[in-house]
């Protein structure tokens, strides 16, 4: 899945989640510690996203107060929109459409103490 991505948007999975939490935020704004939490990475990792993203327009950051922000520019809404819509398709043919429909919450509910778990492990710098 992270192929497709690459390949049909150029974005690797963790850009993706940043673009889909700020996409997900109010005024698609988000403080940078609360998106290096959200997407279980590091803040380090999280800004050198951060910068390739600004990089091809996709996002601005800015300065408030104590605290750094990210926003999702007009580009960056367009460009989430587009591999989204095409990401949403191959998780659905490599794996949803795999699974009986009665199965699917039972999926998410045996997935989420495992994706928890994994967010509690990584580490935040």
């Amino acid at each position: 899945m992270n192929q497709q991505l690459r390949r049909d948007a150029g974005l690797g999975h963790y850009d993706y989640a940043v673009l889909l939490t700020l996409y997900r935020t109010s005024e698609h704004t988000a403080p940078l510690i609360d998106l290096s939490a959200i997407t279980s990475g590091s803040y380090s990792r999280l800004s050198h996203t951060i910068s390739r993203l600004e990089e091809r327009g996709l996002v601005t950051r800015e300065r408030r107060g104590a605290n750094r922000y990210a926003s999702l520019t007009e580009e960056g809404r367009r460009t989430f929109i587009s591999a989204a819509s095409a990401h949403v398709s191959e998780i659905r043919k490599r794996v949803l459409n795999h699974v009986p429909a009665d199965k699917i919450a039972d999926l998410a509910e045996l997935l989420h103490p495992i994706a928890e778990q994994l967010r509690a492990a990584t580490p935040r710098e």
